[in-house]
């Protein structure tokens, strides 16, 4: 019995969703973006404007720089992939950034 189900293709057990404002550095232009959802080797953004795949990037948040780049772009979010691995500590405070429950987990 072949058995049918729907799933998510680009679903990640390593993806943790949460809302953190950034800065992002495109070339020479800095705009303001929220991290969507975050993992050791990518996010998705809230852009205000959509981003060409393939375009090198910097991230500023929680004091550090994070270069990647854009791996998809649709309807103001892009999808990033991050040129270094995220450390475990930066992974954590990203995840539970205005998070109020956070302590509590």
């Amino acid at each position: 019995m072949m058995m049918h189900q729907n799933f998510n293709r680009r679903f990640s057990p390593n993806r943790r969703r949460t809302r953190v404002e950034a800065l992002l550095r495109v070339d020479d232009e800095v705009v303001r973006t929220t991290i969507m959802d975050v993992s050791y080797d990518g996010m998705k953004l809230s852009v205000p404007a959509n981003l060409e795949p393939g375009t090198a990037v910097t991230v500023e948040v929680v004091g550090e720089r994070i270069p990647a780049i854009v791996h998809w772009s649709k309807a103001r979010f892009a999808g990033l992939h991050l040129l270094r691995r995220l450390d475990c500590e930066t992974l954590v405070t990203l995840e539970t950034a205005h998070d109020d429950l956070a302590e509590f987990r």
